[in-house]
C-alpha cells in the first residue's frame, strides 16, 4: 500500500471534538484552576482523554467504571460522581499524573 493511502477513513472532527480542541488551546493554568464544584460533561471527559493520551478503555479502567458508562458520560447521559469525578478533575489539571499512574500500575 502506498504511503498516501491508508486503510482507515479519515474523519472530520465532530462539534464536541472541535470545542475540546479550542478548550485545550487555552492555557493549562486555566484548566488547573477549575473549581471543585465544576459540573463535568462529555467535553471535559474528551479533554481528559486528549490531555492524558489514554484511550477510552484505559480511562474507564482507571476510573473503575465499565466502558459503556464512560461512553454514556461522553454522550451526556449521566455524569461522573464521587471518586471518578475527582479523578477527572485531577486529569484536567494534571494530566501527566494520570498518565504516569496508569503506566506504572498497568
Amino acid at each position: 500500500m502506498s504511503e498516501d493511502r491508508t486503510p482507515y477513513r479519515t474523519r472530520t472532527p465532530g462539534p464536541t471534538e472541535t470545542w475540546v480542541d479550542r478548550l485545550l488551546e487555552h492555557s493549562r493554568a486555566e484548566l488547573a484552576r477549575l473549581p471543585l464544584d465544576t459540573e463535568l460533561d462529555g467535553t471535559h471527559l474528551t479533554a481528559v482523554l486528549r490531555l492524558t493520551g489514554l484511550d477510552r478503555f484505559q480511562l474507564a479502567r482507571l476510573l473503575g467504571v465499565d466502558l459503556a458508562t464512560l461512553e454514556r458520560w461522553e454522550r451526556g447521559v449521566g455524569v461522573p460522581h464521587g471518586a471518578a469525578r475527582t479523578v477527572l478533575l485531577v486529569g484536567l489539571s494534571f494530566p501527566e499524573v494520570l498518565r504516569a499512574f496508569f503506566l506504572t500500575h498497568n
